[in-house]
C-alpha cells in the first residue's frame, strides 16, 4: 500500500505542481477576471453626444412629441431585483437589469438635442447643413405611416453625416420606429404606456403535484441548466484527469521510465498509484470549478437549487465516472508508444464518451423514460446519465433505483479497472506496432 501511495503522490505532485497546471487552472481564471475588470474600467467606448438641431421633415405634433419622449435622456431607475423571488425570476431580473445598464452606458447624451419641424422644401438646404455640421441630421416619415393601416408598417428616412457614430444611427433608428408606433396609438385614442403594459407577458409558475400529494415548483433553471451544467462539469473534469493519466503513461513508456518504476512495484500497484494520484488532480480541478459555481449561486441566491443529497450522489457518481474513464485511458496508454498511435484507439472510446452529451435533450425531457432508465445501467454512460436524471427529475427518483444504479456502476467500474490492469501488465512493456482493440480484449484473458 505504501508503494501505491508513493506512486500516487509522485503523479499528483508532477501534475499539480507544474507550471502548465498552475497557469491553466489558476493564472488563466485570474487573468480573465482582471481583463474583464480592466475592460470595464479602461476600455469603455467613447460615445459622442448628440447636440444641435435635428430636423423633422413635415412631422406633425404627434410624431414630434413621441420622438421627444423616445430621444429624451433616460431617467435613473431603481433596482428591480427582489431577493425573495424564485431563482428563475431572480436570474431573469438580474439579466434584464444588466442589459438595461449596458444599453444606458452605450446611449449617446441627448440632453442638448433639439427637434425642429421643417417643411420638405427645406430638405436640400438641411442636407447641406448636415454636411457642414449646422444640423445633426434629418428624419422624414413617409406619408401615411402614422395611419393604423399603413402599408407594410410605413417607412422613414434618416439623413446623417458620414462621420456620424453608429450609436447615433442605432438610437435614431430605434427611437423613430417606436415614435411612429406611439403616434399611431395616440391617434387612435390609446396610451402607448397602457398598451405596452397590457401586452407585457405575465410570469408563469409551474407547480407539479407529486404522486404522494406534495407540490414542487418547477423552472427551466432547475429542470435544465443545473443538471446539464453539473453533468458537463463532471464530464470535463473526469475527461481531463483521464487525459493526464493517458499522457503520463505514454510519456513514461516512450522514455522507458516505466521500466524503472516497475522495478520498484508491480504493474497492478503502479496502475493503482497512477489512478489514485490523478484522482487527486481531478478533485483539485473539480473543487476549483465548484468554488466558482457556488459563488455564482450565492450571488444569484440560488443555493437552494442543490440539496445535500444531490451533492452526495453527485460526488459518488463523479468518483465512479473518473474510475471508468481512468480505466479506459490507462488501458489505451499502456498499449501504445506515442500519442499518434493512441488516437486510433481513442476514436471508438470518444464515440462512447460523447453519448451523454448527445442524450442531454432526451434525458432532461423525460428523466424516467425508457432511454434514460436503460442508459443508467450502461457503462461508462451510467454515472453521467444518473447525475442528469437525479437533478432533472421533477420528483425524487426511487431510492431502490438509485441504489441499484449506484451499486451496478460500482461493479462496472471495478470490472473496468480489473480489465485495465490486465491490459496494463501486458502492454506496458511492449514496443512496436500498436495492438488492435480485439488484441487488447485477448490480453484480458491472458494468465
Amino acid at each position: 500500500m505504501s508503494r501505491i501511495l508513493t506512486v500516487a503522490g509522485r503523479e499528483f505532485r508532477h501534475t499539480v505542481l507544474t507550471k502548465a497546471f498552475f497557469l491553466g487552472s489558476v493564472v488563466v481564471p485570474i487573468v480573465i477576471v482582471l481583463v474583464s475588470i480592466g475592460a470595464e474600467m479602461f476600455l469603455k467606448p467613447t460615445i459622442p453626444p448628440m447636440a444641435g438641431k435635428l430636423a423633422i421633415i413635415d412631422g406633425g405634433p404627434a410624431l414630434i412629441a413621441a420622438l421627444e419622449e423616445n430621444l429624451a435622456p433616460p431617467k435613473p431607475k431603481t433596482s428591480t431585483i427582489d431577493p425573495t423571488q424564485r431563482p428563475e425570476e431572480l436570474v431573469k431580473a438580474a439579466m434584464a437589469e444588466a442589459a438595461t445598464q449596458t444599453a444606458t452606458k452605450t446611449r449617446p447624451d441627448t440632453s442638448e438635442l433639439r427637434l425642429v419641424s421643417q417643411p420638405v422644401q427645406e430638405l436640400d438646404a438641411i442636407k447641406e447643413g448636415i454636411r457642414d455640421g449646422s444640423w445633426v441630421g434629418a428624419i422624414e416619415v413617409s406619408p401615411g405611416s402614422l395611419s393604423p393601416d399603413a402599408p407594410r408598417g410605413g417607412s422613414a428616412v434618416i439623413w446623417l453625416a458620414p462621420s456620424a457614430a453608429s450609436s447615433h444611427v442605432d438610437l435614431l433608428t430605434g427611437s423613430t420606429r417606436q415614435a411612429v408606433v406611439d403616434a399611431r396609438l395616440r391617434g387612435m385614442g390609446m396610451s402607448p404606456e397602457v398598451v405596452r403594459a397590457a401586452v407585457d407577458r405575465p410570469s408563469i409558475e409551474t407547480i407539479r403535484i407529486g404522486s404522494g400529494g406534495g407540490e414542487q415548483s418547477e423552472s427551466k433553471l432547475t429542470r435544465y441548466l443545473v443538471p446539464v451544467g453539473f453533468m458537463i462539469l463532471m464530464w470535463i473534469v473526469t475527461f481531463t484527469g483521464g487525459n493526464y493519466l493517458l499522457m503520463s503513461t505514454i510519456e513514461e513508456k516512450s522514455t522507458r521510465v516505466i521500466e524503472v518504476l516497475l522495478s520498484a512495484t508491480s504493474p497492478t500497484g503502479l496502475l493503482a498509484g497512477k489512478i489514485l494520484g490523478f484522482a487527486g488532480v481531478s478533485a483539485v480541478m473539480l473543487a476549483m470549478y465548484l468554488l466558482v459555481a457556488i459563488v455564482m449561486m450565492i450571488l444569484f441566491a440560488a443555493v437552494d437549487l442543490i440539496t445535500p443529497g444531490d451533492i452526495i450522489l453527485g460526488a459518488s457518481f463523479f468518483i465512479i465516472a473518473y474510475l471508468m474513464l481512468a480505466a479506459i485511458m490507462a488501458g489505451i496508454g499502456s498499449a501504445v508508444s506515442d500519442i499518434t498511435e493512441a488516437q486510433s484507439l481513442m476514436g471508438p472510446a470518444m464515440l462512447v464518451l460523447m453519448l451523454p452529451m448527445l442524450l442531454i435533450p432526451v434525458i432532461t425531457e423525460d428523466p424516467n423514460g425508457t432511454v434514460a432508465v436503460v442508459a443508467s445501467f450502461i457503462p461508462p454512460l451510467s454515472p453521467f446519465i444518473m447525475v442528469l436524471r437525479v437533478a432533472a427529475s421533477p420528483e425524487p427518483l426511487a431510492l431502490f433505483e438509485v441504489l441499484l444504479a449506484l451499486a451496478w456502476a460500482i461493479i462496472c467500474a471495478g470490472g473496468m479497472i480489473w480489465a485495465a490492469g490486465r491490459i496494463f501488465r501486458v502492454g506496458v512493456l511492449m514496443q512496436g506496432k500498436p495492438p488492435s482493440p480485439l488484441e487488447m480484449l485477448r490480453w484480458i484473458r491472458y494468465r
